[in-house]
């Protein structure tokens, strides 16, 4: 699908402001971009759909070809002030039937998508953004309205859509300020918006069905009901006390063999949450049957599995996905932001933590055959948040563990885990029950400050966020920030998901990801079995 991106160094310097917004839809693989400036000689040509963000007018001529491009199929989308800089011509207001008439001062505005709508499903319900709104009394009565804010007493439309003879004309009237073109809204809106505008519509629901209704089968489930775009449409498990619960509180079909669920046509993906010595054959089975599949984590205990659920997933050509649930903690966003954004410099080493000093959880989570060990419970979300900091390749791994405590598991007490990547940097994961001094849950060094993860309380509060501070070098010592965090979006993993099979949007979390993460639990194991060497690594 081809884009022309019509933009110019005026006034707003749209031209700059906008980048952030073509790198996203340039991430797509079913969009070229194109840009030119948007002045008397553009050519609309071989493209589908104009993007265009100006404070140029625009002339007869070009108003024609504009209308002529949406009345044959095509697109057009403006952005913030350009609607208004292009008010007068004839074909450009049968396209809009509307014109902005003022535009207000440089504000925080609480933004408001229509979520029944397609196009906004999933967005944030509402979302603060400084801009500046453009005003009038509102676009025609067959335009769907996608966005709207509060003014002064009044609901203003901030987008909306409206078809125009075969294609659609779209206005979105955000973009006075670079950080609008960097919110992820935003740039969903305009990604659908140009999907839309090129003939395209979101995917129907998705019925998911769940293998195995574990403790962790409920969350997934509750998650699942609570998405647009995705429903719960069945249950397997092989305990009948399970599926009675299952059916009581879902009131969904229950089955005892996966096979009995695949032959439900309903059932478009499925959830693996079996046990993780168990989650292969599972996933090719569904995978093999033509359903979209996400497999807890950790996604197998070693890389040869994980390569035959990939190969399977893109023979069949199906969504293969791994529940990183962790990557939407608050805490790590933003230690994860602090440190992309190069505030602290240039990351060089990093030091993680879980743990106390209490007895080890029952069942297969403490069984190390089937739970792959100590080291891919936790280790599981570790070492794919230390993976999505450290760039480059790791290119060495060991690992030491201790036996001394709690003789009626069989996973370790203690683990460590040390990498090396191949810039020279380092990482460490610590994970232990035999600890009665925690240590902090990150210790992050770069070459311009630190950034900490502080327990809030003497035990380890696992599933609550820590206190994330910022510390830089200052003239009589260091100078520290406390972050404030964001809500924790629990629905994240199954929203992007939604997002990806609705409007193949980028998936989270893909499966060369998840599989670095196993690749180093693995190669830590063989560390471990040969007391604590050095296995060198391509990962």
């Amino acid at each position: 699908m081809n884009v022309l991106a019509l933009l110019d160094d005026g006034v707003h310097e749209y031209t700059r402001l906008a980048r952030p917004l073509l790198r996203a839809l340039g991430s797509r693989h079913d969009l070229r971009i194109d840009v030119a400036p948007a002045g008397d000689g553009f050519d609309v040509g071989r493209h589908q759909v104009v993007l265009a963000a100006t404070d140029r007018p625009l002339s007869a001529a070009q108003a024609s070809r504009l209308r002529e491009l949406v009345a044959r199929g095509g697109g057009l989308i403006v952005l913030h002030g350009t609607l208004a800089a292009w008010a007068g011509p004839d074909d450009l207001f049968a396209m809009a039937g509307w014109a902005p008439v003022a535009t207000g001062p440089e504000s925080e505005l609480v933004v408001r998508p229509d979520l029944s709508d397609s196009l906004t499903q999933r967005l944030d319900g509402e979302w603060k953004i400084r801009d500046e709104l453009y005003l009038s009394e509102g676009p025609p009565l067959d335009s769907r309205i996608l966005l709207r804010a509060s003014w002064r007493f009044t609901e203003q439309v901030v987008a909306y859509a409206r078809p125009h003879g075969e294609g659609w004309f779209a206005y979105v009237g955000l973009g006075h300020n670079a950080s609008t073109y960097e919110d992820p809204n935003f740039q969903k809106l305009v990604g659908r918006l140009v999907l839309l505008a090129a003939g395209s519509t979101a995917a129907e629901a998705v019925g998911v069905g769940l293998v195995g209704y574990g403790a962790i089968a409920r969350d997934h489930a509750a998650a699942i009901t609570a998405v647009p775009g995705l429903r719960l449409a069945g249950v397997c498990d092989l305990s009948a006390e399970r599926r009675e619960l299952a059916a009581r509180e879902w009131s969904v079909g229950t089955h005892s063999r996966l096979s009995d669920m695949l032959d439900d046509p309903e059932v478009g993906l499925v959830v693996v949450g079996t046990p993780p010595s168990a989650h292969t054959e599972p996933v090719i089975a569904a995978l093999n049957g033509g359903r979209h599949v996400v497999c807890e984590k950790p996604f197998a205990l070693h890389v040869e599995d994980v390569d035959r659920m990939i190969d399977t997933a893109v023979a069949r050509k199906r969504v293969l996905t791994v529940y990183q649930s962790r990557r939407w903690d608050p805490d790590f966003i933003a230690m994860r932001d602090v440190v992309r954004s190069g505030a602290i410099g240039e990351l060089f080493y990093m030091e993680t933590f879980i743990g106390g000093f209490s007895h080890p959880c029952d069942f297969w989570h403490s069984h190390e055959p089937i739970s792959g060990g100590t080291i891919y419970d936790w280790g599981s979300h570790y070492f794919d948040w230390i993976l999505q900091l450290f760039g480059e390749k790791v290119v060495s791994v060991s690992a030491q563990s201790h036996k001394r405590v709690w003789h009626d598991v069989t996973n370790a007490d203690q683990v460590r885990v040390d990498l090396t990547f191949a810039g020279g940097r380092q990482a460490m994961f610590l994970q232990s029950d035999i600890a009665a001094a925690p240590k902090p849950k990150w210790y992050v060094l770069g070459t311009e400050g630190a950034v900490t993860g502080e327990w809030r309380d003497e035990e380890v509060p696992a599933d609550h966020p820590a206190r994330v501070k910022v510390l830089k070098p200052g003239g009589a010592g260091a100078h520290e920030q406390v972050l404030s965090l964001s809500r924790r979006d629990d629905l994240g993993f199954y929203r992007n998901l939604a997002d990806h099979l609705a409007w193949d949007e980028p998936l989270a979390v893909t499966p060369a990801e998840a599989r670095r993460t196993v690749a180093v639990m693995e190669a830590a194991t063989h560390s471990i079995a040969r007391s604590g060497a050095t296995i060198e690594v391509d990962i």
